[in-house]
């Protein structure tokens, strides 16, 4: 069997180490906001090239606080792609309006659609990093008026010295991500020190001071046992992205030209937090890979106007073409570091079976 994801494979291999994160926080007796969680967001900041990393509890939350950090609120308008399910429902909980925008081919925004639907009211705009494919912030940045914020969704982009175009960025550790905790966990990152002041206020009642609260705010902190297990987690990065490409390049190779599929394109840059194939024959190729005992998935089946949550925006189908395609036809196929050339050319022989 080889499965969509393993996240047991790279727990055995780091296992001494994790363990031994987990004894020391222990014997320390700090759970929250202790010597980790600090040390985390100084050296995740170092890595990817940017000012000040705040912790928080989710990408989610790092999206909401995000948005509320620019002052964001009410009546404000935020540009959404409307492929990036998970994004949605962070920037909807800041209580701003949600507007969709089209994406490409490869997933990221689309600068030609975010030009058409600007409105006086657009205050921000969410530039999502999907699939590992890094969206081209500096030439969205061009073409939109000075006043608009960019929010950078770096959840499915972590990658050394990736900086930070936009106003802010947020990441996401969720267990599969490219750097995933052993359990939840986000990022906040910002060249301001203003704003990450902020940020940090928001993630704890709002405090500035101890209970001292200056504004209205839940609790969203980094679990100091995931910013250990983080910090190991960090060291191995780039060894796993460089993995990553390699594997992708083997896909590649082997389904480059296969009929009835295409691959998802990828940036120069990407990091390969995924890799996506599109076909009309998705539901097909599916189940003849599951017949076959190989895992796949979907990222993201439902467009956010086309889900019922979302409905109240007033979009119909048809009026994000790229998004909607996408939604039709992407497939996820097995793809994590620990993945070997053999696994690689197997999930490739049997979709060329398929194909065939």
């Amino acid at each position: 069997m080889i499965p969509f994801f393993s996240l047991a494979r790279q727990y055995r291999a780091l296992r001494r180490e994790l363990t031994r994160a987990y004894q020391e926080t222990c014997d320390a007796g700090v759970y929250i906001l202790g010597k980790n969680v600090a040390a985390f967001e100084k050296e995740f900041a170092e890595y990817i090239g940017v000012a000040h990393a705040v912790g928080v509890a989710s990408g989610t939350d790092a999206l909401t606080l995000a948005v509320r950090a620019l002052g964001l609120g009410k009546g404000d308008e935020v540009l959404v792609p409307a492929n990036s399910y998970p994004t949605v429902f962070g920037v909807a909980q800041a209580g701003v309006s949600i507007r969709l925008v089209d994406c490409q081919e490869d997933g990221t925004v689309s600068p030609s659609d975010v030009v058409r639907r600007i409105t006086p009211k657009v205050r921000a705009i969410v530039a999502v990093h999907l699939y590992g494919n890094h969206a081209d912030v500096v030439g969205l940045k061009r073409v939109i008026p000075k006043r608009i914020r960019v929010i950078e969704d770096a959840a499915q982009y972590h990658k050394k010295n990736s900086g930070l175009a936009g106003d802010i960025g947020i990441y996401s550790f969720y267990p599969t991500k490219n750097l995933g905790a052993l359990g939840d966990g986000g990022m906040v990152v910002t060249r301001s020190s203003g704003i990450a002041s902020r940020v940090r206020g928001l993630r704890m009642y709002g405090e500035k001071i101890r209970y001292k609260s200056t504004e209205v705010s839940g609790v969203s902190r980094l679990d100091e046992l995931q910013a250990a297990f983080l910090r190991i987690k960090l060291r191995h990065l780039d060894r796993w992205n460089n993995k990553r490409r390699d594997l992708a390049v083997r896909y590649i190779q082997k389904l480059g030209g296969v009929r009835g599929l295409s691959i998802v394109p990828a940036t120069d840059d990407s990091c390969y937090h995924l890799f996506v194939i599109r076909t009309h024959r998705r539901r097909a190729l599916q189940a003849y890979l599951a017949s076959r005992h190989i895992g796949s998935a979907i990222h993201y089946p439902h467009p956010i106007h086309l889900t019922p949550a979302f409905t109240y925006l007033g979009y119909k189908r048809g009026n994000f073409p790229m998004a909607e395609a996408l939604a039709r036809e992407v497939l996820s196929l097995p793809f994590f570091p620990e993945m070997t050339h053999k696994g690689i050319d197997h999930v490739a022989r049997v979709i060329v079976q398929w194909s065939s």
